[in-house]
């Protein structure tokens, strides 16, 4: 039977890309795996081929990938480290990743980049749909040029994408409102949830993260939670310190506020300034603002969920179907992991 590298990943239980940086003793591996990789190797007997098998093909691929502009949004500066990642292993294969970046908070720009992206004529197609009714337009035109798309970060269903890497957004709200729950201690509690977006511009993912938090707590019936929304403009600090301060100023006082992105620390800002204490602050990622208040005690907890491994995937799926030919997972959920003060040290130095 002819061994492949997939074959030596599957049994080592890591990625293509790892297996590669073993076999070509390049980039970080953990000795740990290196070793594992290596024994399962020299097991199979295994010869390396793919790159020959490129050298002899000459065809060359062009993978393109739109995201949220890393330079004004800190958390997508970590999906895009993946994506460098994976880009730089599979260059040697005639593969050419090109990236480019919309304004998170203007679906004008998003739809303009998807245009452009898909007028290039690409192999294959990265993206995060986080404007639901333009991604559905832009969904329609790849299932129309017959081009395999991936989604990254934000999931719609029913979809022909090749794959999904990211969090199931539902069930992390569902899991936040749990954690929400258990720190209730008195018998009436107003919890807020902050809407962090200007209404103009909705992200998809957010509104199923809501959901599934408003979800958690209509399934209760034996505490006196009650749910606010507050709809304000998180990008400006001076509008959301005026929002704020009228919900503490009013007779439903927060017990715990839920902010369902990784802006969370612009809150937590709040409090350090008005030295609140007491209330359960939670949000969303490993940003450095939000380690910083976590550490502090201000935000007690983070739901993450190692984007840089989505980036990464996302790409190393496309180079599996269309250089090996090779079926690919279609739901790549990752991880819900609850990141608090007392745990933080394990997650500060996550590399791919």
């Amino acid at each position: 039977m002819k061994i492949g590298i997939k074959d030596i990943a599957k049994q080592a239980n890591v990625s293509i890309g790892t297996v590669d940086r073993v076999l070509h003793n390049r980039g970080e591996v953990a000795k740990s795996t290196r070793e594992q990789v290596l024994s399962i190797i020299d097991e199979l007997g295994y010869t390396p081929n793919l790159l020959a098998k490129s050298l002899a093909s000459k065809t060359k691929y062009t993978i393109s990938a739109l995201i949220p502009d890393p330079a004004s949004n800190a958390y997508w500066q970590k999906p895009f480290a993946g994506i460098k990642a994976a880009a730089v292993e599979i260059k040697k294969f005639n593969f050419e990743l090109q990236i480019a970046y919309f304004d998170y908070s203007n679906e004008n720009s998003f739809i303009k980049k998807t245009d452009e992206i898909l007028s290039s004529n690409p192999n294959g197609f990265i993206f995060a749909p986080v404007f639901y009714k333009s991604s559905l337009d832009v969904i329609e035109k790849c299932d129309q040029l017959e081009l395999p798309y991936v989604f990254i970060d934000v999931f719609i269903e029913n979809c022909k994408n090749l794959a999904y890497f990211g969090q199931n957004s539902a069930q992390s709200g569902y899991l936040a409102a749990r954690l929400m729950n258990l720190s209730i201690n008195q018998a009436v509690s107003h919890i807020y949830i902050v809407k962090p977006l200007n209404p103009s511009a909705p992200v998809y993912h957010l509104s199923l993260r809501e959901k599934g938090f408003t979800t958690y707590f209509s399934e209760q019936t034996s505490n006196q939670a009650i749910l606010h929304s507050l709809d304000v403009d998180i990008s400006s600090p001076a509008v959301l310190f005026e929002s704020l301060d009228t919900i503490f100023s009013s007779n439903h006082k927060p017990f715990g506020l839920f902010v369902a992105n990784s802006r969370v620390h612009l809150v937590a800002s709040y409090f350090e300034e008005n030295k609140i204490k007491n209330v359960v602050l939670i949000g969303y990622d490993l940003l450095q603002e939000n380690v910083e208040y976590l550490e502090k005690g201000i935000i007690q907890f983070l739901i993450c969920q190692k984007p840089e491994e989505q980036g990464y995937k996302s790409v190393f799926a496309l180079f599996t179907h269309l250089f090996l030919k090779d079926p690919v997972k279609k739901l790549n959920f990752s991880p819900i992991d609850i990141i608090m003060k007392e745990n933080i040290e394990y997650y500060k130095n996550f590399k791919i």
